[in-house]
């Protein structure tokens, strides 16, 4: 995990290759339900327009989002996310290429959970039994929260997909 980087070194080569970003960061302030569903609404119509796909989960403070599109639109997408003042320490886990979306029908997914229902969820449980926050997770860990959000057996807990 690398602390957020908004501006990288050398010439960065411009594709139109699919990659997922994954990152965790904390809030500069506990965030109200309406103003996570305030944040959710313009992420689903900005993301939208970009091609963006992906998932947002707010956790006591903290906020792990994966992020799916052509690379330089992820690129510029995370940078912008870098300067949003209602966040900090915004930790980047993985920045890879990927095959194919595995939130391609979803703009931005959400959820909003304590730790203790993290714990609780099924499928989710297994990325934070070891007490990490999200801010901890280890790339395996990450892939892996992502993953069971996907597979949704705790969908009970899914805020306006």
């Amino acid at each position: 995990m690398r602390a957020c980087q908004c501006h990288r070194e050398g010439v960065e080569q411009v594709s139109d290759s699919l990659v997922h970003l994954i990152y965790a960061s904390a809030a500069t302030e506990p965030f109200s339900d309406e103003a996570l569903l305030e944040l959710l609404a313009k992420a689903r119509r900005n993301n939208a327009s970009l091609g963006v796909t992906g998932m947002l989960l707010y956790s006591e403070g903290s906020f792990f989002q994966v992020l799916e599109g052509e690379e330089n639109v992820v690129r510029d997408l995370f940078r912008t996310i870098c300067k949003d003042k209602r966040h900090t320490q915004v930790t980047e886990i993985i920045f890879e290429p990927i095959g194919q979306r595995i939130f391609g029908e979803w703009s931005m997914s959400f959820a909003s959970m304590t730790h203790d229902e993290l714990l609780d969820a099924p499928g989710l449980n297994d990325a934070v039994k070891g007490g990490e926050s999200l801010l901890q997770l280890t790339k395996g860990r990450a892939k892996k929260l992502a993953v069971a959000f996907v597979e949704g057996r705790w969908r009970t807990k899914l805020v306006g997909q």
